[in-house]
């Protein structure tokens, strides 16, 4: 059977091929709405899909956006990766995921599969190796960087002021009444969330006492739940503890309740991510949230624009989300959700 081709739906549909190819491409000139569900009706009648390669040579890009990021099953970035993939799909994009891994072995080997596929661009989250910088700086590929830590002031950067957030969650806990917090962080990964911690809590403690407050692990529910086993069994421990992403939190949820201690009223909780899945924790976990959704559509249109952009690094305001495990919120009224523009006085 003769496969369809542009004509075929052209003529079925009632139309030109000027206008098959405008809602393909979806422009550059608009398609009333009414001829645009006829030529879609006539290209699944007729089976008709676009030759992607063909299309891509002629325009010279591809329509497929890349995301390297460390791990897929972290509710960050899936949560990212799925409001990113919405984004792409609502501009006509396809989206390539590339999992590296915490330790980063498949980060380099992700990139240049993504750049021998041709993406018209590709967000990074997670980076850590310079083979894989000097890579992107050589491909000449539209990149953007989701990172906090990436050491690139060349690559345009997106996020949330990590320093301010940071400081707003533990004063949080230090406004509850806490004298001290304590840290949970990645392990050889010193953010500015680390050291907005260390400068906030330096005015209270000594930096023998510090290192006391502080213990480290993987980005994983399990890196969290040992980082807090090792941190609550020491002497004199914490009664609140920042910790530094929803994943690891998870696994200090289960730390605490495993060594028989109550949350709030024995260890304090509050992380920084915001994911959804920090609302299904129980105790329900406090946060400080990063606007996925709106750094996601950022990170698209930055990468499908073909318009100028000046700006280096673009930050998006961050929101404190009450719940059970810092004690502002009773089990009783868990779940609501007025609670979300939350405010209070530091002291």
């Amino acid at each position: 059977m003769k496969r369809a081709n542009r004509e075929d739906v052209a003529r079925l549909a009632g139309v030109s091929t000027a206008v098959v190819s405008y809602v393909i491409n979806n422009g550059p000139r608009p398609v009333a709405e009414a001829t645009r569900s006829r030529v879609i009706a006539a290209m699944d009648e007729l089976r008709y899909r676009p030759n992607a390669s063909a299309r891509a040579l002629k325009l010279a890009r591809t329509n497929v956006i890349g995301l390297l990021m460390w791990d897929i099953t972290n509710p960050y970035f899936s949560e990212m990766a799925k409001y990113m993939q919405e984004r792409a799909h609502e501009r006509g994009y396809g989206l390539m995921i590339g999992n590296t891994g915490q330790d980063g072995i498949e980060e380099t080997a992700e990139l240049h599969n993504m750049l021998g596929r041709e993406v018209d661009g590709i967000a990074l989250s997670g980076v850590r190796r310079p083979e894989t910088l000097t890579a992107i700086a050589r491909s000449g590929v539209n990149v953007i960087s989701m990172d906090w830590h990436l050491a690139a002031p060349d690559i345009p950067s997106v996020g949330i002021d990590d320093y301010g957030a940071t400081r707003e969650a533990v004063e949080h806990l230090l406004w509850h009444g806490h004298t001290e917090v304590g840290l949970i962080a990645g392990i050889d990964d010193l953010t500015l969330r680390e050291k907005s911690w260390s400068d906030t809590m330096s005015a209270r403690c000594t930096p023998e006492r510090l290192k006391e407050l502080t213990a480290y692990g993987d980005f994983t529910r399990q890196g969290g739940y040992q980082a807090a086993i090792d941190l609550l069994k020491r002497p004199n421990p914490p009664k609140a503890i920042f910790v530094s992403s929803d994943v690891q939190a998870f696994g200090v949820v289960r730390a605490v309740q495993h060594l028989g201690l109550n949350i709030p009223n024995d260890v304090a909780i509050i992380s920084l991510d915001g994911t959804d899945a920090s609302a299904f924790t129980y105790p329900s976990l406090t946060v400080i949230r990063l606007p996925l959704d709106e750094i996601a559509k950022h990170v698209v249109d930055k990468l499908t624009s073909h318009g100028a952009d000046e700006r280096m690094h673009t930050t998006f305001p961050h929101t404190l989300i009450p719940r059970e495990s810092c004690g502002c919120v009773s089990p009783e009224h868990a779940g609501r959700e007025d609670v979300r523009a939350f405010s209070h006085s530091q002291s």
